[in-house]
C-alpha cells in the first residue's frame, strides 16, 4: 500500500520501537522500489553497492525455488536517521524458499560517510551446508572492504574437503580478494572458510571490476551446490545443523562490530532488538532471561553446552560514539570506523 511504497521510496521517518505487538511487513512489495535512484547525501554521491542488490533480487526469483517472503517486525525493516544526526538510512528484506529457511539483505546508505552491503543465506536444516555471508562496505573512497564467504559450520576435514575445497579455483581468479582477514575480532578457525574472499581497498576501482563478478560467481555456485544435494530428514542430522547454526548466530552477534553503528543512530533498543530478533535471531542476548541452548562442538559431532563467545570490551573494541562525543565534533560513523580499522588493521 501507500505506506510501504513511502517506505521503499525512503520518506518514512523512523519509527520508534513500542512496547505492543508490532505490524509485520513483507519484502516483496518493497522490491519495487529497488534500485533506489539516489543516495540520502544527494544524486551527486553513488549508492556504490546497489548494484549488487539490483542484480541478486531476480537472481533469487530464478534460481531459488518457492522463494517467498519471511514477514519480520515493520520497525526493524526501515530506518532514517534522527534530524539531529548525519542523513542516512537503513531498509533490510527477508525471504525463505524451498532450501532456504532465511535469507536476508541490508543496506545502509549514509552518503560519502558509508556504503553497506550485507547478505546472509541460511540452508534449512535438512541441508548441512556451510551459510553464505556478504559484507560490503566503503567508508568514502578510500576505505572499501569487502567479506565473501562461504561459512562452514564445522571445521571437520571431510566437511571441508567437499564443501570448501572446490571454491579453490574461483577464488584464485581474483587476487585482490585473497587477503586475510586481521583475528582481533574473529577468529579465521571459527566459521570461516580458507577460501573466503576478502579485499581491503584504497579506492572503489575494484568494486564492479572484480569484487561484482565474484560476488555473482560466489552466489551461481552456491546455489549450484546446494541443487545438487540429498537432504538429511533424520531427526539426529535436522537438530545437529539446527543447533550450529544457532551457534553461528551467537558468535555472530556479540561479534560483529557494525552493532555500535546501530545504537549510534538508531539508540541502543533499536539496535539490540535488530541485532537478535531480524539479523542473528537465534542467538540469545547475553544476560538476558533465556539461557545458551546446547549444541555440538565445531567437529560437528559431540553434544556440548553452547557458551557465548566473550564478548569484546574495554580497549579491545572503541565504544560506540555518545551525544557528548557529538558535541565535540565527532561523526557518528567514528566508532565503527575505529573498530573496523582494528579490525581490518587499516
Amino acid at each position: 500500500g501507500a505506506k510501504t511504497a513511502l517506505r521503499a521510496a525512503g520518506a518514512a521517518p523512523a519509527q520508534p520501537i513500542s512496547t505492543g505487538e508490532e505490524a509485520m511487513v513483507e519484502s516483496s512489495e518493497r522490491l519495487k522500489g529497488i534500485p533506489w535512484k539516489e543516495s540520502v547525501a544527494g544524486e551527486d554521491h553513488r549508492l556504490l553497492y546497489m548494484p549488487f542488490v539490483d542484480w541478486q533480487i531476480p537472481f533469487m526469483k530464478e534460481r531459488m525455488e518457492g522463494l517467498r517472503d519471511l514477514p519480520f517486525e515493520e520497525p526493524l525493516s526501515f530506518q532514517r536517521s534522527p534530524s539531529n544526526k548525519p542523513p542516512a538510512k537503513i531498509e533490510s528484506w527477508q525471504f525463505q524458499s524451498d532450501k532456504f529457511r532465511k535469507i536476508r539483505m541490508t543496506y545502509i546508505d549514509a552518503g560519502p560517510n558509508a556504503q553497506v552491503y550485507n547478505c546472509v543465506i541460511y540452508p534449512h536444516y535438512k541441508y548441512d551446508m556451510p551459510i553464505l555471508g556478504i559484507d560490503f562496505l566503503a567508508f568514502g573512497k578510500k576505505k572499501v572492504l569487502a567479506i565473501l564467504d562461504f561459512q562452514p559450520l564445522t571445521q571437520d576435514e571431510e566437511y571441508l574437503k567437499k564443501y570448501i575445497d572446490p571454491l579453490k579455483p574461483l577464488r584464485t581468479k581474483y587476487e585482490d580478494l585473497c587477503g586475510r582477514m586481521s583475528s582481533r575480532f574473529y577468529d579465521e578457525v571459527q566459521f570461516f572458510s580458507q577460501q573466503l574472499l576478502f579485499g581491503k581497498f584504497d579506492n572503489d576501482g575494484p568494486v564492479m571490476e572484480s569484487l561484482f563478478p565474484a560476488f555473482k560467481e560466489y552466489l551461481e555456485q552456491y546455489i549450484d551446490v546446494v541443487e545438487g544435494l540429498q537432504p538429511d530428514e533424520s531427526p539426529e542430522s535436522i537438530e545437529r545443523v539446527r543447533h550450529l547454526q544457532e551457534m553461528y548466530d551467537q558468535y555472530s552477534a556479540e561479534k560483529d562490530p557494525a552493532v555500535g553503528l546501530f545504537a549510534t543512530y538508531w539508540g541502543k533498543e533499536w539496535a539490540e532488538k535488530f541485532t537478535y530478533e531480524f539479523l542473528f535471531s537465534s542467538a540469545v542476548v547475553p544476560g538476558g532471561e533465556e539461557q545458551p541452548r546446547a549444541g555440538w562442538d565445531q567437529s560437528g559431532k559431540l553434544p556440548l553446552a553452547v557458551t557465548p563467545p566473550k564478548i569484546v570490551t574495554g580497549e579491545e573494541m572503541p565504544p560506540p560514539v555518545t551525544d557528548d562525543d557529538e558535541e565535540e565534533g565527532k561523526a557518528p560513523l567514528d566508532g565503527l570506523i575505529a573498530s573496523l580499522k582494528s579490525f581490518l588493521k587499516l
